[in-house]
Protein backbone atom coordinates (compact mmCIF):
# COMPACT_ATOMS: atom_id res chain seq x y z
CA UNK A 1 0.00 0.00 0.00
CA UNK A 2 1.52 3.54 -0.72
CA UNK A 3 1.51 6.36 1.25
CA UNK A 4 -1.28 7.88 -0.46
CA UNK A 5 -3.57 4.89 -0.10
CA UNK A 6 -3.00 4.94 3.59
CA UNK A 7 -3.17 8.48 4.13
CA UNK A 8 -6.59 8.05 2.34
CA UNK A 9 -7.57 4.85 4.65
CA UNK A 10 -6.37 6.27 7.67
CA UNK A 11 -8.42 9.47 7.32
CA UNK A 12 -11.67 7.23 6.69
CA UNK A 13 -11.12 5.31 9.95
CA UNK A 14 -11.55 8.98 11.33
CA UNK A 15 -14.39 9.87 9.44
CA UNK A 16 -16.16 6.61 9.21
CA UNK A 17 -15.53 5.66 12.79
CA UNK A 18 -18.83 4.35 13.89
CA UNK A 19 -19.12 1.92 10.61
CA UNK A 20 -15.77 0.84 11.96
CA UNK A 21 -16.44 -0.35 14.98
CA UNK A 22 -19.28 -1.78 13.86
CA UNK A 23 -17.91 -4.28 11.41
CA UNK A 24 -14.68 -4.90 14.07
CA UNK A 25 -17.84 -6.04 16.77
CA UNK A 26 -19.16 -8.47 14.49
CA UNK A 27 -16.30 -9.67 13.22
CA UNK A 28 -15.07 -9.75 16.82
CA UNK A 29 -18.17 -12.02 17.59
CA UNK A 30 -18.03 -14.28 14.13
CA UNK A 31 -14.73 -14.88 16.04
CA UNK A 32 -15.28 -15.67 19.38
CA UNK A 33 -18.39 -17.78 18.00
CA UNK A 34 -16.15 -20.14 16.34
CA UNK A 35 -13.74 -20.71 18.73
CA UNK A 36 -16.90 -21.45 21.11
CA UNK A 37 -18.25 -23.97 18.60
CA UNK A 38 -15.14 -25.44 18.25
CA UNK A 39 -14.73 -26.36 21.45
CA UNK A 40 -17.94 -27.60 21.88
CA UNK A 41 -20.71 -27.26 19.77
CA UNK A 42 -23.60 -27.62 22.24
CA UNK A 43 -21.90 -24.21 23.66
CA UNK A 44 -23.31 -20.54 22.71
CA UNK A 45 -21.86 -17.30 22.97
CA UNK A 46 -24.65 -15.24 23.96
CA UNK A 47 -24.38 -11.53 22.33
CA UNK A 48 -26.44 -8.66 23.49
CA UNK A 49 -26.08 -4.69 21.65
CA UNK A 50 -25.81 -2.16 24.27
CA UNK A 51 -29.00 0.06 22.44
CA UNK A 52 -27.53 3.49 23.99
CA UNK A 53 -23.95 4.26 24.77
CA UNK A 54 -24.09 6.09 27.94
CA UNK A 55 -23.17 2.83 30.54
CA UNK A 56 -19.17 2.52 28.93
CA UNK A 57 -20.20 -0.68 27.24
CA UNK A 58 -20.32 -1.41 23.92
CA UNK A 59 -21.65 -5.53 24.01
CA UNK A 60 -22.23 -8.24 26.64
CA UNK A 61 -21.30 -11.63 25.92
CA UNK A 62 -22.03 -14.57 27.62
CA UNK A 63 -20.93 -17.92 27.62
CA UNK A 64 -22.53 -20.31 30.45
CA UNK A 65 -22.53 -18.48 33.44
CA UNK A 66 -20.70 -15.64 33.19
CA UNK A 67 -21.12 -12.49 31.27
CA UNK A 68 -18.90 -10.18 30.32
CA UNK A 69 -19.69 -6.14 29.98
CA UNK A 70 -16.91 -5.39 27.27
CA UNK A 71 -16.43 -1.46 26.35
CA UNK A 72 -14.33 -2.21 22.49
CA UNK A 73 -11.66 -0.34 21.59
CA UNK A 74 -10.06 -0.11 18.01
CA UNK A 75 -6.34 0.71 16.29
CA UNK A 76 -5.16 -0.15 13.58
CA UNK A 77 -1.90 -2.75 13.73
CA UNK A 78 0.60 -0.27 12.64
CA UNK A 79 -0.29 2.32 15.65
CA UNK A 80 -1.36 1.25 19.54
CA UNK A 81 -2.26 4.57 20.94
CA UNK A 82 -0.44 5.07 24.77
CA UNK A 83 -3.79 4.56 26.60
CA UNK A 84 -7.85 4.34 26.73
CA UNK A 85 -10.68 6.24 27.98
CA UNK A 86 -13.06 3.88 30.51
CA UNK A 87 -15.97 6.10 32.34
CA UNK A 88 -15.73 5.62 36.15
CA UNK A 89 -18.99 3.94 36.60
CA UNK A 90 -18.60 1.50 33.71
CA UNK A 91 -15.42 0.23 35.92
CA UNK A 92 -17.43 -0.69 39.00
CA UNK A 93 -19.72 -3.25 36.68
CA UNK A 94 -18.89 -7.25 37.71
CA UNK A 95 -17.14 -8.14 34.63
CA UNK A 96 -16.58 -4.99 32.83
CA UNK A 97 -13.50 -4.47 30.73
CA UNK A 98 -11.81 -3.30 27.87
CA UNK A 99 -11.01 -4.85 24.48
CA UNK A 100 -8.89 -2.81 22.14
CA UNK A 101 -9.14 -4.35 18.47
CA UNK A 102 -6.02 -4.25 16.19
CA UNK A 103 -6.37 -4.77 12.86
CA UNK A 104 -5.08 -4.45 9.42
CA UNK A 105 -5.52 -1.32 7.51
CA UNK A 106 -6.30 -2.54 3.78
CA UNK A 107 -8.78 -5.49 4.97
CA UNK A 108 -10.07 -4.21 8.49
CA UNK A 109 -8.70 -7.77 9.04
CA UNK A 110 -8.70 -8.43 13.74
CA UNK A 111 -5.12 -9.58 13.87
CA UNK A 112 -4.75 -9.29 18.11
CA UNK A 113 -6.29 -8.48 21.09
CA UNK A 114 -5.39 -6.54 24.04
CA UNK A 115 -7.54 -7.01 27.23
CA UNK A 116 -8.13 -5.12 30.70
CA UNK A 117 -10.14 -6.28 33.47
CA UNK A 118 -10.94 -8.61 36.11
CA UNK A 119 -12.45 -12.06 36.59
CA UNK A 120 -15.61 -12.55 35.09
CA UNK A 121 -17.65 -12.10 37.98
CA UNK A 122 -15.44 -9.13 39.51
CA UNK A 123 -15.00 -5.71 38.55
CA UNK A 124 -12.19 -3.53 36.85
CA UNK A 125 -9.25 -2.52 39.25
CA UNK A 126 -9.20 0.52 40.71
CA UNK A 127 -8.80 3.02 37.85
CA UNK A 128 -9.96 5.92 40.23
CA UNK A 129 -6.55 6.98 40.82
CA UNK A 130 -5.26 6.86 37.24
CA UNK A 131 -5.31 10.75 34.46
CA UNK A 132 -8.28 11.98 33.84
CA UNK A 133 -8.76 12.87 29.85
CA UNK A 134 -9.07 16.16 28.45
CA UNK A 135 -12.22 16.33 25.97
CA UNK A 136 -10.87 16.32 22.59
CA UNK A 137 -13.18 19.51 21.36
CA UNK A 138 -14.49 21.19 24.37
CA UNK A 139 -12.36 24.18 25.77
CA UNK A 140 -13.12 26.60 27.91
CA UNK A 141 -13.86 30.52 27.65
CA UNK A 142 -10.05 30.63 28.36
CA UNK A 143 -9.65 28.28 25.51
CA UNK A 144 -8.57 25.00 27.71
CA UNK A 145 -9.39 21.68 27.17
CA UNK A 146 -12.10 20.78 29.17
CA UNK A 147 -11.57 17.49 31.65
CA UNK A 148 -13.93 14.37 31.56
CA UNK A 149 -13.68 14.08 35.78
CA UNK A 150 -16.17 10.99 35.20
CA UNK A 151 -13.42 9.31 33.10
CA UNK A 152 -9.90 7.54 33.41
CA UNK A 153 -6.70 6.84 30.81
CA UNK A 154 -5.74 3.16 31.41
CA UNK A 155 -2.61 3.46 29.96
CA UNK A 156 -2.27 0.55 27.46
CA UNK A 157 1.00 -0.89 28.69
CA UNK A 158 -1.64 -2.20 31.73
CA UNK A 159 -3.31 -4.10 29.24
CA UNK A 160 -2.79 -8.22 29.03
CA UNK A 161 -1.78 -9.06 25.88
CA UNK A 162 -1.14 -8.91 22.17
CA UNK A 163 -3.45 -12.29 22.27
CA UNK A 164 -4.82 -14.39 19.96
CA UNK A 165 -8.80 -14.62 19.66
CA UNK A 166 -8.18 -17.79 21.34
CA UNK A 167 -6.45 -16.56 24.19
CA UNK A 168 -8.83 -13.52 24.51
CA UNK A 169 -11.66 -16.07 24.67
CA UNK A 170 -9.76 -17.72 28.14
CA UNK A 171 -9.21 -14.41 29.08
CA UNK A 172 -13.07 -13.16 29.03
CA UNK A 173 -14.13 -17.04 29.66
CA UNK A 174 -11.62 -18.86 31.77
CA UNK A 175 -13.72 -21.47 33.50
CA UNK A 176 -16.08 -22.05 30.66
CA UNK A 177 -12.74 -22.45 28.45
CA UNK A 178 -11.87 -25.38 30.23
CA UNK A 179 -14.76 -27.13 30.05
Amino acid sequence: MNAAERDSRIKALAERSSYIENVLRHALVSNLSSLVWSRDPFAALQVFNSEVDDSGFDIVLGLGTQVRYIQLKQAHEDKVPPHCSVRLSFSSLPGSCVVLMSHTLAELRLTKFRFFGGAPNETMSNIEAMRQPKSPGRRNAAGERKVRTNYREIPIKQFQGPLSASELLDVLFPVASDA
